[in-house]
């Protein structure tokens, strides 16, 4: 669904906003928010008037949350870097502006999961976590989590410093939008302790209604293969899908093969 002052019913003149107020009106009635194709009008775009004194504190717990994963290197990177078809740049930008929408109107975003897919090196990465920036200066509390670092922190004695099992399976499970990165990374299969806690943490934010934007180099019939299918369902039902594309943009050096074979790398 797209909210915007220009659509209007068929054989109907313009009636600026109101066509889009009636439909985010409805939304509201049965309690969800259309995020699947969202277009925000120009007062979504402003920072929240009713949250002044939080941002700071939300970018902290960001910030953080990449420091716990050796990321914080990636927190330079903001939407307005990204390429605007490569990596979906405005697509991301609404599909958060709409999730922050959905937490102050107090209703349930339809769209509630977003899937980054593609190659090694396509910018998947960057893109969720320039999208979770975003989210933290928009009135989200973001996290940043990789999949292997939960399943490793949830193990005995495993936890981060300070941090104990239960408070980091309630630290993921309740912030307002978790960016999952490297989705069943270096898997070739999940036992049954593994497709738990893994489909318990997926299924308490489905259950409250709290986006999670994950990024991954598998295919859906991969991660089914791996976690199962319930715990593919639940991810991936009614999930915006962001497929980033184009060549490795690390551009690793080559080595090791016969100068007619070499192409060039740098510069």
């Amino acid at each position: 669904m797209s909210l915007t002052a220009t659509e209007a019913p068929p054989g109907r003149g313009l009636v600026p906003g109101s066509y889009a107020l009636g439909m985010l009106m409805r939304e509201m009635r049965n309690r969800t928010l259309d995020t699947s194709n969202f277009k925000p009008l120009p007062e979504d775009l402003g920072e929240p008037t009713l949250d002044e004194g939080y941002t700071e504190i939300r970018q902290q717990a960001w910030l953080n949350s990449l420091r716990l994963a050796d990321h914080a290197d990636y927190a330079r990177w903001t939407l307005e870097q990204l390429d605007e078809v490569e990596q979906h740049r405005d697509r991301l930008r609404n599909w958060v502006t709409a999730a922050a929408l959905s937490k102050r109107k107090n209703v349930r975003p339809k769209s509630l999961n977003g899937i980054a897919f593609g190659n090694v090196g396509s910018g998947k990465s960057t893109a969720i976590i320039a999208a979770g920036g975003y989210a933290a200066a928009n009135g989200l509390l973001p996290r940043y989590l990789k999949h292997t670092h939960y399943l490793q922190w949830l193990r005995p004695n495993g936890a981060p410093k300070g941090y104990t099992e239960q408070q980091i399976r309630r630290v993921f499970a309740e912030c307002d939008l978790l960016v999952l990165d490297e989705l069943c990374g270096e898997m070739d299969n999940a036992n049954d302790w593994v497709r738990k806690e893994s489909g318990d943490l997926i299924d308490a934010r489905v259950a409250s209604g709290r986006p999670t934007l994950c990024a991954t180099n598998l295919n859906d019939e991969r991660i089914g293969e791996i976690m199962g299918s319930r715990f593919l369902s639940r991810l991936g039902g009614g999930a915006s899908l962001f497929e980033m594309v184009g060549e490795d943009r690390r551009r690793p050096v080559q080595w090791g093969r016969k100068p007619e074979e070499q192409e060039p790398t740098w510069g």
